[in-house]
């Protein structure tokens, strides 16, 4: 189903690690050259700055080439219908497979350039459709149905990130829209709903990310589980729910009232320091950081309803506060402890890198040259004279 070259693919994983082992010092250079040679990698990988330059001129390049095309058009009203906006998209999704594949691009600017834009064009196509009155409420549905199928068709060919967390957002929106045509009872329960899903889609996501056979696309179910973290938090998210609460009851924006308010404050403040604790404990960088995000939105929370102090003071002491933990943290781990450090991660796997390294090597040592033994004997064909000595021995 991925349109890339999987055998390069794979190569590409064994020389980024490689690189990133030659870097740390645990390779030589002559070694990284070698394993360079014999897993080849025929993608068109410029620098980070040559794609973003890529990927700016060609947007600009698309978008003037849609305008001409449309004034070209312009004469039949048919830039007018958003059929024609859909036209679009296939055609320059057309052009991504054909210059991806002829031009080995890999995530090289000019891919993902063509890709996202498309990708674009298509849902705006889709919402113009299904936003006619003949619909009705249940408009947003099939546009939630088509847009998910289409994001995870692109996210299983291209295997990109901003593809996959557009596939998790009209994943939880189709689930919310649908749960809406419930009426009151649907709102009320919107977010135990929402927790649930989110909490599922995570357990789902988790079991596919120790899956060897989806390697290919590790990176992108590393951004839907932590789309899928941040919907489960903010389902229970007191803000969340009171703006919830006040569009279903249509409430003024200045109600706090939130029935089973004090079980969504607990949420709120405890959920943060759950994820982070779960974090240490699996020494999962991942839960832990997001545990720290989510931190952020908690304390963003408590704010807006409760006014204690200034915000320069709050911000001030909370920076405070921050710096001396961290400060004391790190002069804590510094020496590991617990299966915890502060130190580089490259230098806390250094047992783990042994066997790795040894593979890859070892497969690449037809391409190493190698001295033969008979040359590598210290011994023989010696001379010597002197005192009476004879002219060998």
């Amino acid at each position: 189903m991925i349109i890339y070259n999987k055998l390069w693919l794979d190569n590409l994983r064994v020389v980024k690690m490689v690189q990133s082992d030659h870097e740390s010092g645990y390779i030589s250079k002559d070694e990284l050259t070698a394993i360079k040679q014999h897993y080849h990698v025929g993608f068109y990988l410029p620098k980070i700055v040559g794609r973003v330059g890529f990927f700016i001129l060609t947007l600009i390049a698309l978008a003037l080439i849609t305008v001409l095309l449309s004034l070209a058009t312009g004469w039949t009203g048919f830039f007018e219908s958003p059929y024609w906006w859909l036209f679009l998209s296939f055609a320059y999704y057309t052009c991504t497979e054909l210059m991806t594949r002829t031009n080995n691009y890999f995530h090289s600017g000019i891919d993902n350039a063509l890709l996202y834009y498309s990708a674009g064009l298509f849902t705006f196509a889709i919402v113009w459709i299904f936003s006619n009155p003949r619909y009705g409420a249940f408009g947003e549905i099939p546009q939630f149905i088509i847009l998910l199928v289409a994001a995870v068709l692109l996210t299983l060919r291209f295997a990109d990130v901003l593809v996959a967390a557009g596939s998790c957002v009209c994943f939880f929106s189709l689930i919310y829209f649908s749960w809406t045509k419930l009426g009151s009872f649907g709102m009320a329960t919107m977010p135990f709903l929402m927790i649930i899903v989110a909490a599922t889609a995570y357990y789902l996501l988790n079991k596919m990310r120790r899956n060897d056979k989806l390697a290919y696309y590790h990176t992108c179910i590393d951004v839907a589980r932590c789309v899928a973290l941040i919907v489960f938090y903010l389902s229970g998210n007191y803000f969340v729910v009171n703006k919830l609460n006040n569009l279903l009851h249509h409430l003024a924006d200045n109600n706090t009232y939130v029935r089973l308010g004090f079980f969504f404050w607990v949420w709120t403040m405890l959920m943060p320091a759950v994820l982070v604790a779960i974090g240490i404990r699996s020494k999962s960088s991942f839960l832990l950081r997001l545990g720290l995000l989510i931190t952020a939105a908690a304390v963003a929370t408590f704010r807006n309803y409760f006014h204690l102090l200034p915000i320069e003071v709050m911000l001030t002491i909370g920076g405070a506060i921050l710096l001396l933990l961290a400060y004391t943290v790190i002069r804590y781990l510094k020496q590991p402890k617990h299966g915890l450090t502060s130190a580089q991660l490259e230098k806390a796997k250094d047992w783990d890198r042994l066997n790795i390294e040894g593979f890859v090597i070892g497969q690449t040592g037809s391409s190493i040259t190698t001295t033969n033994a008979a040359q590598q004997t210290p011994f023989g064909g010696g001379t010597g004279g002197g005192g009476g000595s004879s002219g060998s021995f």
